[in-house]
């Protein structure tokens, strides 16, 4: 009787050992600054976890706020468990001249009067600082958007996109006064009543 009361003792105590069950390892936060063309094209970026540096790819087209999750770059797990993950929170540097949309870059595009009303071909730099053509429309308004298809986000289908500010002097002199009251005469009453309508 005594032999079976020993066995179930070591059975007992085998029972109630800790067991090492796999556990995964936390997920990090870490926030990465990008200047705008670095989040417009791209970037390879370099970074530190658990003591150890290695470098990822920020891809083309990120926006500020977005979060980018990097598998098994977070806190290393216990008894033979995964890594966690890290997660790069994205904050992108404002640029005065452009915005991303999607896929597209934006920009204003300043015309003169005249390149609205008689249509242009108007030249308008993008990030890298390569002239780019845009094609104004003759009666182009304020606001219009003008699109330069493939010039957007590297890799991705988006555009070049200016939207049409139409700049006249500070300061007009009295023979622009005058053309302009009568360019309005030229364009009639529907081009009068038309803009009413648009304040309506």
């Amino acid at each position: 009787g005594a032999d079976y009361g020993q066995y179930g003792q070591y059975a007992q105590s085998a029972q109630s050992a800790p067991q090492n069950t796999p556990e995964r390892g936390e997920d990090i936060t870490t926030a990465i600054k990008l200047t705008f063309k670095q989040a417009f094209k791209g970037a390879t970026v370099s970074l530190r976890s658990g003591g150890e540096s290695f470098k990822t790819h920020i891809p083309a087209g990120v926006k500020d706020g977005q979060k980018i999750r990097l598998k098994s770059k977070g806190k290393p797990g216990k008894f033979g468990g995964a890594s966690g993950d890290m997660y790069l929170q994205v904050q992108v540097e404002k640029s005065e001249k452009f915005s991303i949309e999607g896929c597209d870059l934006v920009a204003t595009l300043p015309l003169t009067l005249s390149e609205a009303v008689h249509g242009a071909k108007v030249t308008l730099k993008n990030v890298d600082g390569e002239s780019i053509v845009f094609k104004v429309p003759s009666g182009t308004s304020g606001g219009s958007r003008i699109r330069v298809e493939g010039a957007g986000v590297p890799g991705k289908d988006g555009a070049f996109v200016g939207i049409a500010q139409i700049h006249v002097p500070k300061k007009p002199g009295m023979a622009v006064k005058h053309a302009a009251k009568e360019f309005e005469k030229a364009c009639g009453e529907d081009y009068e009543q038309e803009v009413k309508d648009l304040r309506a």
